[in-house]
């Protein structure tokens, strides 16, 4: 028998579609008996036709297609908290990242994480000539925005000891340029990129570092440690505790880029980043302004271990994160539901 599958959305123009479709089109000639299309329109796809259909991030066509093919296996990729009511008609759930699957377990025992981010094109020839160490960020301008001060300051008193500047890829067309301080004020340059998928080989595949800032500021208050603390302090509660706070679509597909090219990266201690990294092997996780300062000056002060580190990063991406081997993951999962085990044939 063979799988026949349907993945679709209403919301093509969602970069992370587009990411999915292009990861999951690799299902066709890599699995002999299993198929898949892609759909732009829910209302428009004849269920008959298919084993299993899968839904960008919304979950309110699940029903029609199972009022259309009961047998259908329906599963959501990417969803979001938002949708919590529903699910009430999806067999499964493919998560972006272990912080949505912890988020989302509530709502189906058949869940697996299915990291969504581009494969980027091969390194092409940068267009500028690099004189200096470059550290490197792509994604959404709203993380950049973040960085300020607990990791532009580390920034900044290192380029103090070594020439640097940053290459920041964010869509500068849809939401204008970063208004950073002035260069003055922030303590280096920053080199603004408009994202496109041939900016990562013309420029990210060329950084020396890669940044990747992943928590929501939390203001240092002590009416807000009151708030959140006992009266009688049960919990041992300290002015030193950690709080960190991160949006629930954290994932690392931003660290999966620069994983491709090789190139070593300091992140944010988040959940997904420490699930990722190996900590001082292939990457360094951080929180405090000091923290991402030493991590920073280490890669910085040697190519070698820069050159390492990227490498040991490539080779647990090859290992554990392509989109192949994630396609194959999902196809067990589909199997098993749609033949009770028994292999597709």
């Amino acid at each position: 028998m063979t799988l026949k599958l349907v993945f679709t959305s209403s919301d093509e123009r969602d970069p992370a579609f587009n990411f999915l479709q292009d990861s999951l089109l690799k299902i066709n000639g890599a699995f002999e008996y299993v198929t898949i299309e892609v759909h732009n329109d829910p209302n428009l796809v004849d269920y008959s036709n298919y084993e299993a259909a899968l839904f960008f991030k919304y979950d309110e066509h699940a029903a029609y297609a199972k009022s259309k093919n009961p047998s259908l296996i329906t599963g959501v990729i990417d969803p979001r908290a938002a949708q919590e009511q529903g699910f009430r008609d999806v067999d499964f759930i493919a998560v972006h990242d272990i912080v949505a699957k912890d988020y989302f377990s509530k709502f189906s025992c058949d869940i697996l994480v299915h990291y969504i981010y581009p494969k980027v094109p091969e390194k092409l020839d940068c267009p500028i000539e690099k004189k200096q160490l470059v550290l490197g960020y792509h994604g959404n301008m709203i993380h950049m925005e973040a960085m300020v001060p607990r990791i532009t300051q580390a920034i900044a008193v290192l380029g103090r000891e070594i020439p640097l500047e940053l290459w920041a890829m964010y869509n500068i067309e849809k939401r204008g340029q970063w208004q950073s301080p002035s260069h003055k004020n922030l303590g280096f340059s920053v080199k603004h990129i408009q994202y496109s998928s041939e900016n990562y080989a013309r420029y990210m595949a060329h950084v020396d570092i890669g940044l990747v800032p992943q928590l929501i500021p939390v203001r240092k208050n002590r009416l807000l440690r009151y708030l959140i603390g006992t009266l009688d302090h049960r919990y041992m509660e300290k002015s030193k505790d950690y709080l960190l706070r991160f949006k629930e679509t954290t994932n690392i597909g931003r660290h999966l880029v620069f994983a491709q090219y090789k190139i070593p990266v300091v992140s944010d201690m988040s959940p997904a980043a420490c699930a990722l990294i190996e900590e001082g092997m292939d990457g360094f996780v951080a929180f405090h302004t000091q923290s991402w300062y030493r991590a920073l000056q280490s890669l910085a002060v040697s190519s070698d271990l820069r050159d390492k580190m990227g490498k040991r990063l490539y080779e647990k991406y090859k290992k554990k994160y392509t989109h192949e081997k994630l396609n194959e993951e999902l196809i067990t999962l589909i199997n098993k539901l749609a033949f009770k085990g028994e292999k597709y044939k």
